[in-house]
């Protein structure tokens, strides 16, 4: 499914303090290689087969880096409770996508079973 980047996230959702802290237990608790395989699906998914670059994406999720965003993809970093909700606001996606593999069982889509 092809999405469509926004231009830019400008106001990202804002949360209170306790949500904040809610979402990064979250983050913490959720297995590493799920939240970076959904946070690489989701900008690859944007503008179509070739998705976003790393320099764009950071761009439009708030000046983040290329190298973080790598580090991020490949579950090296957690994202703070912040920039996810950028990253879901972004990709129109809801948070818990990114944490929970039963909201979608398969966050490989173009692997196959072995």
């Amino acid at each position: 499914m092809t999405r469509r980047a926004p231009s830019r996230i400008s106001a990202p959702m804002e949360l209170t303090a306790e949500a904040r802290d809610d979402l990064q237990e979250r983050i913490r608790l959720a297995p590493g290689a799920l939240i970076a395989a959904r946070i690489k699906r989701a900008r690859r998914e944007l503008n179509g087969e070739q998705g976003l670059s790393h320099d764009k994406f950071g761009v439009l999720i708030g000046g983040v880096t290329r190298q973080h965003l790598i580090k991020l993809e490949k579950a090296q970093h957690r994202p703070r409770a912040d920039m996810l909700s950028r990253i879901a606001e972004a990709t129109g996606r809801e948070i818990d996508w990114f944490l929970d593999p039963e909201v979608d069982p398969s966050p490989f889509p173009n692997v196959e079973a072995a």
